[in-house]
């Protein structure tokens, strides 16, 4: 977990301030939702993770942080490396948070979808058995707002 985490409005924040905001999070037992995204531009593979906080009523809780990492693009033109990048990196922060928080709720998002036009679908079955096998919920598209809108957002 130690990276640069941002504020949804993209100001650094520190380690302890986050895990400060999400310790109240948990404790009010609302889900965590996790998602990382990448965009390839040039010789560099961006890749964003979103640690996002929205509570079941949406009175209280409405806040997201994200880091973003670079790598070179040589080994992430292969979708197949880059979605297991992608998903690596959101099951490397489910599991650094169940270390602190045993209990939480996690739901982790992935920027893959079913549809035909998907060149995804072929690692829905593989992936999100992946997810399960570690014990996390999952979501893909339509409804993997933390990867395919939060997480994208930050690619750009």
């Amino acid at each position: 977990m130690e990276k640069n985490w941002h504020s949804g409005s993209g100001e650094k924040i520190s380690l302890d301030e986050m895990l400060s905001k999400l310790d109240e999070y948990v404790l009010d037992g609302e889900r965590i939702f996790i998602g990382t995204d990448s965009q390839i531009k040039g010789d560099i593979c961006i890749f964003a993770t979103a640690i996002c906080l929205h509570d079941k009523h949406g009175k209280k809780y409405s806040r997201y942080f994200f880091h973003k990492s670079r790598e070179k693009t040589s080994s992430f033109k292969v979708l197949r490396l880059r979605i297991m990048k992608e998903v690596q990196n959101s099951i490397d922060i489910s599991m650094s948070l169940l270390e602190r928080y045993p209990e939480a709720d996690i739901e982790v998002h992935v920027d893959i979808g079913r549809t035909s036009k998907s060149p995804t679908r072929i690692f829905v079955d593989s992936i999100t058995g992946w997810l399960k096998g570690a014990g996390l919920d999952c979501k893909i598209k339509p409804d993997s707002w933390a990867s395919s809108a939060v997480a994208d957002w930050h690619t750009k």
